[in-house]
């Protein structure tokens, strides 16, 4: 089988061995790529583990910034795009292309189970709030975007069957994608991500804006993938805590609510009050038991209403439309 792909790697250049899995992984690849595209922030060094045959390039550091301009690098018709903590096998590559070759999407990827919240107290919280929710029965959709900005998901899928199901959002660590398909989202619009340094949302963010403008993603349940979670990055608890709450209320209130109508944007208003609410109630819990400390609690009070200003602002208001073809 011939296919017209590259491999686009965003990293720090510091996984160390978790790195070399993954260059193991795409040593294996069959067919194998045409490149090797390996991003790292301006300034860092080159990673000591190498294949000898890639290609580095730099750009200005972020979780964002980093995968567009490695696809702008990229010269094929389609890329994997990856973090560099992941694993996976041989015919990878294969199973992904498929559904994209026959039409079925333009995006596609694993079920990345670890992902998904695991069974728990924790769990539970989170889905009393709408911010993961299980669904209760298996629908077409491996994971759904609902009005508090959160999403509902399908764990019990067989993944030695091969099956595909259609995703609002996906974890960015690993995708397949038609090159031209991730430049007609246009993530680049969306700089709000990346204003806080933590991208909270981005990868939920390009899948969803992807559906919005008809461009469907895939989930092969047979393509099983590992990651292994370097954890090269450091960051200030209480900035993630802000970014995390920043970015989704300007999530919900560009892709939910001002994409809504009437009686939606009712419901929609009701369920971000509802997700906030359970959530302070929630992040109160957590501080009484010292399972929060008090600056990242005072920080996620202070994003939701900095956010909530900003979409009040003239830069929010000037962001392009996003001309969608597709309703929620």
């Amino acid at each position: 089988m011939k296919i017209d792909y590259s491999v686009v790697i965003r990293t720090m250049g510091k996984a160390g061995e978790k790195y070399q899995k993954l260059l193991d992984s795409i040593s294996m690849l069959a067919p194998r790529p045409k490149e090797v595209i390996v991003v790292l922030p301006e300034g860092y060094d080159l990673p000591k583990e190498q294949l000898g045959w890639e290609r580095f390039c730099y750009s200005k550091k972020g979780m964002v910034t980093q995968r567009l301009y490695g696809l702008q690098q990229c010269k094929t018709k389609y890329a994997l795009v990856c973090d560099d903590d992941v694993y996976f096998g041989s015919d990878f590559v294969q199973k992904l292309y498929e559904p994209v070759k026959k039409g079925y999407a333009r995006l596609s990827a694993g079920p990345l189970l670890s992902y998904l919240p695991k069974p728990g107290v924790q769990s539970f919280f989170r889905a009393v709030t709408g911010a993961e929710v299980p669904k209760l029965r298996k629908d077409k959709n491996y994971i759904s975007i609902l009005s508090t900005s959160g999403y509902s998901y399908y764990r019990k899928i067989n993944t030695r069957k091969k099956e595909y199901l259609y995703a609002d959002s996906l974890p960015w660590t690993c995708f397949f994608c038609e090159v031209k398909a991730v430049k007609e989202i246009h993530l680049e619009e969306e700089k709000w991500l990346e204003m806080h340094g933590y991208a909270s949302l981005d990868d939920q963010t390009m899948f969803y804006k992807a559906k919005m403008k008809g461009i469907k993603t895939i989930v092969v349940t047979n393509a099983v993938y590992e990651h292994l979670d370097a954890k090269t990055s450091r960051r200030v608890l209480s900035d993630i805590a802000y970014a995390m709450e920043f970015n989704r209320y300007v999530f919900w209130h560009r892709f939910i609510y001002s994409e809504d109508n009437g009686l939606k944007k009712i419901i929609d208003i009701m369920a971000i009050h509802y997700y906030f609410f359970c959530k302070g109630f929630y992040n109160v819990f957590r501080l009484i038991i010292g399972k929060l400390d008090t600056k990242a609690f005072t920080a996620k009070k202070q994003a939701v209403k900095d956010a909530k200003n900003y979409t009040k602002s003239k830069e929010y208001q000037n962001l392009p439309p996003l001309k969608r073809k597709e309703r929620r």
